[in-house]
């Protein structure tokens, strides 16, 4: 197992900068997400770290050793992609042992672990089989035993669940996590879904544009996110965001939109309330933390209900109050519907403030 170092990398593409001065440990057998949309360069620097692309400038290491000029094939990693990439005229067993055969791994060696691959997997009744032969999910289980069969120091893996419909790719996130925890191999996992990534990772990196917004804990991207960007990234229905100004009103330090007033966090307090006194906010709060009003707390509003999506547990309601709209998950017993008011609560202790200007977060 190792650890891998990420110092001062940056990617150029012209005049496009790819990746901006990454800067990222990954350690000893953690499972670390680097999670954006599209183009925000986690997947250049997944390549990078696999030897694929080479960096401008910056140093990458594998455990202690430097491998800027280490060839992919010497960098003891194995890279798991989107596409399974798998030798249709090859069966199951010939696919796994290939990579083995080159490096000239000897039979019983290859055996063994073919062996231990295919039973960790659930896939040793598929070892005759040629990869037209297996579903979808299973061909994904071969991608990943082919990784696994190399024993490498690091596993790269680039969004390999993506291929796989709704349902399978909740049971393989699940069959991943459970390897993880079986191999203890350090593992950068690439992906833009969000769910896949507070799900599965043990810290999290969101990137955008090339630049690293925050590395944290699944737990701590949720309820800290360092700015804006983050805060609407995380989380499904996403955070809530209302622009307004900091005022005082009636002794209280309130968020003033324009039609609603909601008062600060205590996140923000003290000092930073003040400071904040007179400049443009954008507030945030998650759909969870907006429920009927049931006396149990909570900062109440009136709101016209404009849809209703019913999901079995829950309903998401998209609701306005005097030309302020954002969604809220209620309980289906909430006796929610189209066109009609209904008392809500916003638990603003649990809301957010964001600078308008720079979009970091505002805290005490």
């Amino acid at each position: 197992m190792a650890t891998v170092r990420l110092e001062h990398i940056y990617k150029k593409f012209g005049d496009v900068i790819a990746v901006n001065d990454l800067s990222l440990e990954i350690r000893d057998e953690e499972f670390l997400v680097l999670v954006g949309p599209s183009g925000c360069g986690k997947t250049t620097a997944l390549r990078m770290v696999a030897g694929l692309e080479e960096q401008t400038s910056g140093d990458i290491f594998i455990g202690d050793r430097l491998v800027n000029d280490v060839p992919p094939k010497d960098r003891d990693i194995a890279m798991v992609f989107q596409n399974y990439a798998l030798y249709p005229h090859m069966d199951v067993t010939d696919n796994l042992s290939f990579g083995l055969k080159l490096w000239h791994v000897v039979r019983d060696e290859i055996k063994r672990r073919i062996e231990d691959a295919a039973r960790m997997l659930g896939i040793d009744r598929l070892l005759q089989r040629k990869p037209r032969e297996l579903s979808g999910g299973q061909r994904q289980r071969v991608a990943l035993g082919r990784a696994i069969v190399r024993e490498p120091k690091v596993f790269l893996m680039d969004e390999p669940l993506s291929n796989l419909d709704a349902k399978l790719r909740v049971q393989t996130r699940a069959d991943l996590l459970k390897l993880h925890q079986r191999v203890k191999t350090t593992t950068i996992y690439v992906t833009h879904d969000q769910v896949e990534a507070m799900t599965m990772g043990d810290r999290i990196a969101v990137m955008r544009d090339g630049l690293l917004q925050q590395l944290d804990t699944p737990e701590g991207l949720y309820a800290s996110p360092a700015n804006l960007f983050v805060a609407g990234f995380i989380g499904s229905p996403p955070m809530n965001f209302f622009r307004g100004t900091v005022r005082q009103v009636d002794g209280q330090t309130m968020v003033d939109t324009g039609s609603v007033r909601v008062p600060l966090p205590p996140r923000v307090a003290g000092g930073a309330a003040r400071a904040a006194l007179g400049r443009e906010v954008v507030y945030g709060i998650r759909p969870e933390d907006i429920e009927a009003q049931n006396g149990t707390g909570g900062w109440p509003v009136r709101a016209n209900i404009e849809v209703v999506e019913y999901l079995g547990n829950e309903v998401q309601v998209h609701a306005n109050v005097q030309g302020v709209t954002f969604v809220a998950r209620l309980s289906p017993r909430a006796g929610a519907r189209v066109g009609e008011d209904l008392p809500l609560s916003l638990h603003t202790e649990r809301a957010h403030v964001f600078d308008a200007k720079t979009e970091d977060a505002i805290s005490g």
